[in-house]
């Protein structure tokens, strides 16, 4: 929800509620077994942002930039557990889900967020950016190693908890209006990821650092108040880091494309600066290295 304090400022208060689930093939060998799933479920972690344009928006209807600057709370679980078994496929028990489906993180975070737009005759180019620092380096959680039963080996006794790792996201593209049904297609380049060294505080405990780029079509529908939106990110380049503690290659996987939809309804005023080009709001999606075993908290579109 964002609401418009003045014409110049607003705020922006997301209150995600996750349904995730993570899956992996046990036994892993000699021949993989059936997948064992773990869920989890519940309020995510909330955040609120505070944008302010930059130029006057009653003279720069044509181009603006707005600096944001929020806060993420840990509202959300970092510790749901689900029931599965160790890697040999045995011994079902209640532990801690992967890191990539807890609802939240476990650290309170600062949210950076630039957002901008300009009007070239039709055309509107659009770009935006969030990172996310989360300055606590583990929630004390115990990671996926613990649960799968691979703590024995000494080369993963500084990844036994979750770390709470930083994420960013940022969007470049152009939006054009098909005569004046409010219909408009749009393409974005696009690069998300979760580094391996935090802006500020620790590093420490299992992350899956990396990134993946990503060119993304999508169109958006514009009625009055309401707009809705639908976009197809599809992979360009997807890499993961050296596991710093071993050097050997990180533990990652990349979907090959995500589908994001979104609606928007706007109460009180006609139009925010930019008019309906730059209200592209797809619904928040969790962001990080990779699809199936990152983190995915964020999703900034002007």
């Amino acid at each position: 929800m964002t609401y418009a304090v003045t014409r110049q400022f607003n705020l922006v208060l997301s209150v995600p509620i996750i349904e995730a689930s993570w899956s992996i093939p046990l036994p892993v060998q000699p021949t993989p077994g059936p997948r064992s799933e773990q869920n989890a479920r519940g309020l995510g972690d909330i955040s609120l942002t505070g944008r302010w344009w930059v130029r006057k928006t009653e003279d720069h209807s044509g181009g603006n930039l707005s600096l944001g600057l929020g806060v993420k709370a840990p509202t959300g679980k970092y510790d749901a557990a689900d029931e599965y078994p160790t890697l040999s496929g045995q011994n079902p028990t209640v532990k801690a889900v992967d890191q990539s489906i807890q609802p939240g993180d476990g650290g309170w975070g600062a949210i950076f967020d630039i957002q901008g737009f300009k009007r070239l005759g039709k055309t509107v180019l659009v770009g935006s950016g969030t990172y996310l620092a989360n300055p606590r380096g583990n929630n004390g959680t115990p990671s996926i190693i613990v649960g799968l039963g691979l703590q024995g080996n000494p080369s993963v006794q500084d990844k036994l908890v979750n770390s709470v790792p930083d994420q960013y996201l940022v969007r470049i593209g152009a939006a054009y209006p098909i005569g004046g049904s409010g219909l408009y297609v749009s393409g974005f380049f696009r690069a998300e990821g979760l580094p391996r060294y935090d802006l500020f505080g620790g590093s420490h405990g299992f992350r899956r650092p990396g990134y993946e780029t990503s060119f993304e079509p999508g169109l958006t529908y514009a009625r009055g108040p309401d707009s809705w939106s639908l976009s197809m990110p599809f992979a360009l380049v997807r890499d993961r880091y050296p596991d710093p503690y071993t050097g050997l290659p990180g533990d990652a996987t990349f979907p090959d494309a995500i589908v994001l939809f979104g609606y928007a309804h706007r109460f009180g005023a006609a139009h925010l600066p930019g008019g309906p080009a730059c209200e592209f709001r797809p619904m928040p999606e969790r962001l990080g290295a990779d699809g199936a075993s990152g983190r995915r908290m964020l999703e900034s579109s002007p």
